[in-house]
């Protein structure tokens, strides 16, 4: 069971770097490996974080109500990414709700081990800093790309960054890893479904996207 946990750990980047004798404190007080299945909750919005996430298979969308009732997607965490890191620094709650996109498995820390680790290793604190430095630079980086331009603009920038960040190539392009619907990608950049499906269907019908059963695949030459 130890070595399980230590190669989940050794598998995320935020880790990379780290001697691999850090990764034994780092192991011993990982607690838990769940799983969940598409459509289930990791965690609710407001509720409180004392856990961290370090996802080994699958991917989640870290969904915010707005104050009008609406639910925006934030990103997309998938393998060898965390969530709730804010539980390694304070009391705090969780301000999205975590869901899964596809069948996924992850390792869980308790805020209280892990500061336990941190304090033992100066070096794996540097990690975790450097690692949460720049998720917020790509975080507002991201904001700043969907919310430029219109509907269009906005759908492109997506399918583009997603394309990036999980696409996978295939023959006919680069096919997104992530079985996002309609809604979904509304969420994520501030736009109507309709709007949403009628820019997917001219990317369709002009041969610049592609539809594969519950995936979508960018055709390369045309971006």
């Amino acid at each position: 069971m130890e070595n399980v946990r230590r190669l989940c750990l050794m598998d995320l980047p935020l880790f990379s770097g780290v001697e691999p004798e850090t990764f034994d404190a780092v192991c011993r007080v990982a607690a838990t490996r769940k799983y969940y299945r598409r459509g289930e909750v990791l965690f609710n919005q407001g509720d409180a974080n004392s856990t961290v996430f370090l996802i080994k298979d699958g991917s989640f969308k870290l969904v915010k109500m707005t104050e009008d009732g609406k639910d925006a997607i934030l990103f997309v965490a998938a393998k060898g990414e965390v969530l709730g890191e804010a539980a390694l620094f304070r009391d705090s709650f969780h301000p999205a709700t975590a869901i899964a996109l596809e069948d996924s498995r992850v390792c869980a820390i308790s805020r209280r081990n892990m500061e336990r680790a941190v304090r033992d290793d100066q070096d794996l604190a540097l990690q975790i800093i450097r690692g949460l430095g720049a998720r917020l630079y790509d975080t507002w980086e991201q904001l700043a790309e969907l919310s430029a331009g219109d509907t269009r603009d906005r759908v492109l920038s997506l399918l583009l960054r997603l394309a990036a960040e999980h696409g996978i190539p295939c023959p006919e392009g680069t096919r997104i890893g992530l079985r996002l619907t309609q809604q979904d990608m509304a969420d994520f950049i501030g736009a109507s479904r309709v709007m949403v499906a009628r820019v997917l269907r001219d990317l369709i019908s002009g041969n610049r996207l592609l539809r594969q059963g519950q995936y979508y695949v960018l055709r390369d030459r045309c971006f």
